[in-house]
């Protein structure tokens, strides 16, 4: 995993462990359904985010948002639920949590992205490999997200 705390955040997920950091840092991030992008081609699935960063947020308010990408790779399918591909750009989602499961009896391994209300991606790959990268400067906000006891 590499990671760079002063700059932009760039990370890459090849095991459980890493995957557990990856997806901290991308949790309450917003993201239209709009842009998600499948290319079967290249056996790749990518997400532009709106991403809190948790990692600066001990020093707040001002607390920092920054635009990122979620790459996965080795893709082989993408399901969705209750997000259309495309999707309505009017509609905002907020991602939760990104977790890996491990296929079996003929089931294969996924990454699963969960949302609020519900709704999430199972993007079915031949092994774990998920990057996360910062894209450009942060910029200020006084809004840090919560969340209450049992949701």
């Amino acid at each position: 995993m590499t990671e760079t705390m002063s700059g932009p955040l760039k990370l890459v997920a090849q095991d459980l462990e890493d995957l557990s950091v990856l997806s901290s840092m991308v949790q309450d991030a917003i993201v239209p359904p709009a842009d998600m992008a499948y290319w079967p081609e290249d056996k790749a699935f990518a997400i532009a985010l709106n991403r809190f960063k948790w990692e600066t947020a001990k020093n707040g308010p001002p607390y920092a948002r920054t635009h990122a990408a979620l790459r996965v790779e080795k893709v082989k399918a993408v399901r969705r639920k209750g997000i259309s591909p495309g999707g309505d750009r009017e509609r905002l989602l907020s991602l939760l949590a990104v977790a890996y499961a491990a296929g079996g009896d003929g089931a294969p391994d996924s990454i699963h992205l969960q949302f609020a209300e519900d709704r999430a991606i199972r993007i079915e790959v031949e092994g774990l490999a998920v990057s996360l990268t910062d894209l450009g400067d942060p910029w200020p906000t006084q809004w840090k997200p919560g969340h209450e006891m049992g949701e």
